[in-house]
């Protein structure tokens, strides 16, 4: 048994082959061997796993007369009537969560998504949202709202294992320290956690960014996934599965 153990496949974050590219970033968290990493614009030379910092609210048609919209944001509640037209309560909904100072607090604000039934919220980064979403209605109301999570960081690869005599690194402790310089697997295949459904040659997305599967997990389910833009190179076992990473995506 050497340093690695006695692992049935590989152990997450260990990097195969010899033509591949790193990156460092310091860790803005204790971050995990094997997991994707994730920059923010602005935030040069940063870095943290993938956390659920942005949520969409879509309404499925525009609200009307008599019709309210609720939207609860980690535990402060805003809400809005229908005035005049759709368009203006629900500017005036973003107005108001931008308005409210627990929330400003909390560095948490609102947007206006891609069209005038969604509402952007986003949190700091390395933050994870609880955002729900109703339409009550007096009248005619046929609205409903439903919340969509993902993150406003960008991918910038995949978090290498190292091993060495410290008491910060090894399969035991599997994570770089916040505050560390991490190596990031920008170009190359390594070893990660997976989900079930992986199979060779799959494309690849990280799971749970948009609600379903296990943040933290690389998947080859699409629907509301983020798209890393590379491709498994291995059947799953034991959990892991072998990535080709394709550079930030």
């Amino acid at each position: 048994m050497g340093a690695y153990g006695a692992p049935d496949v590989a152990i997450a974050g260990m990097v195969e082959g010899f033509h591949n590219d790193f990156e460092s970033a310091i860790a803005k968290e204790d971050i995990d061997f094997g997991s994707p990493v994730f920059g923010f614009v602005g935030s040069e030379n940063k870095c943290y796993g993938p956390h659920l910092d942005k949520a969409t609210v879509t309404l499925s048609a525009d609200l009307v007369a008599s019709d309210t919209l609720a939207v609860v944001i980690d535990g402060v509640t805003v809400d809005e009537a229908f005035a005049t037209t759709h368009a203006a309560a629900m500017t005036a909904l973003i107005a108001a969560v931008n308005a409210d100072t627990t929330l400003a607090a909390a560095g948490i604000t609102a947007a206006a998504g891609a069209t005038n039934r969604d509402i952007v919220v986003s949190a700091p980064a390395g933050s994870d949202l609880v955002v729900t979403a109703a339409v009550t209605s007096a009248g005619a109301g046929t609205a409903l709202a439903t919340v969509l999570y993902g993150t406003n960081g960008k991918f910038l690869g995949v978090a290498a294992f190292v091993q060495n005599g410290g008491k910060d690194f090894g399969a035991g402790t599997a994570c770089w320290k916040d505050g560390m310089s991490v190596s990031i697997l920008r170009d190359g295949r390594v070893w990660v956690p997976a989900e079930s459904t992986v199979a060779d040659k799959d494309p690849a997305y990280v799971s749970g960014l948009g609600g379903a599967g296990t943040l933290g997990k690389f998947t080859d389910v699409a629907t509301n996934n983020y798209d890393i833009g590379g491709f498994f190179r291995s059947n799953v076992s034991s959990g892991l599965a072998l990535l080709e990473v394709r550079g930030m995506k």
